[in-house]
């Protein structure tokens, strides 16, 4: 609900619903329950198309379907999931930026959730780098037309020269090569976010990262996916930011500044992720 009301203040005119189907029977009570939120309780001028799942896809596939729907009817989108709560501000920096941006292939993707604002430069609201944040994010048809779940052609990559040229730090680089392996021709993905992030490095594009953070992940504990661990509680940030107008817009660069400190600061969560998705492997596979 409070995810919905901070929509509701942006009065956005078209609003896609995408949701899947319950897993199981327990489960279908509270997916009613968060569909008729938005069914009942949109109250301002809007469009809303309902992409509805009968059945349970799971996470990925449910995204990717989703998305792809969205994509194939706007060039533009701003994505919030119903666990991420966001500063009223980070509409507007989108909006914004997803103008400003729009015909610059350069540029594939415009996080939200910046788990580091302490390595941002104050000169600038935002910077370009190579980390993408997918709590609160927005993006382009134009990018998302060359996403692949299945990462079909990594195994054909030059993956030493790829990993050294977008990552950093050695266990950085060996964490997502392990991600990277798992997911390619995996038939049964359980995740998305690591598929979208080898997709825009793969086609050169950047990632926007905003010098606050201005989405607050209000669903990691024991029902949240994925980040469900008490160590999570604590790395996560739960302060939002707000970004000031006007924008201060830095010069198109991949901010290699910005990456070091990011990563040379406690442990980034992307790591920390990496460690529950392999144990989750471990525990499926045993």
């Amino acid at each position: 609900m409070r995810v919905f009301q901070r929509i509701r203040e942006a009065k956005p005119p078209r609003l896609y619903v995408i949701a899947d189907g319950p897993e199981s029977k327990e489960e279908d009570q509270s997916c009613s329950a968060v569909r008729k939120i938005f069914e009942r309780k949109v109250d301002w001028d809007c469009q809303v198309e309902k992409v509805y799942s009968s059945t349970n896809l799971g996470l990925a596939k449910r995204v990717q379907t989703g998305l792809d729907h969205v994509f194939s009817k706007e060039k533009k989108a701003i994505i919030l999931e119903d666990d991420t709560l966001p500063d009223t501000s980070f509409f507007s920096f989108c909006d914004e930026l997803l103008e400003k941006y729009e015909d610059d292939h350069r540029i594939s993707h415009i996080s939200g959730c910046n788990f580091q604002p302490r390595a941002s430069n104050p000169d600038h609201s935002y910077c370009f780098c190579s980390i993408y944040s997918i709590w609160g994010w927005a993006t382009w048809a134009r990018s998302w037309k060359y996403f692949d779940l299945g990462m079909k052609d990594w195994k054909d990559q030059d993956k030493d020269n790829f990993l050294d040229h977008w990552f950093h730090s050695r266990r950085h680089k060996k964490g997502m090569r392990k991600m990277f392996d798992l997911h390619c021709d995996n038939n049964d993905p359980w995740t998305w976010d690591y598929q979208w992030v080898y997709s825009c490095l793969r086609n050169g594009g950047l990632s926007i990262m905003p010098s606050s953070n201005l989405v607050s992940n209000i669903g990691i504990g024991p029902e949240g996916t994925n980040t469900y661990t008490a160590k999570a509680v604590k790395m996560f940030p739960d302060k939002l930011g707000k970004v000031v107008k006007p924008l201060k817009h830095p010069q198109i660069h991949r901010d290699l500044g910005f990456e070091k400190r990011y990563y040379s600061m406690e442990k980034p969560p992307i790591l920390l992720s990496l460690k529950n998705y392999l144990k989750n492997i471990v525990r499926i596979n045993s």
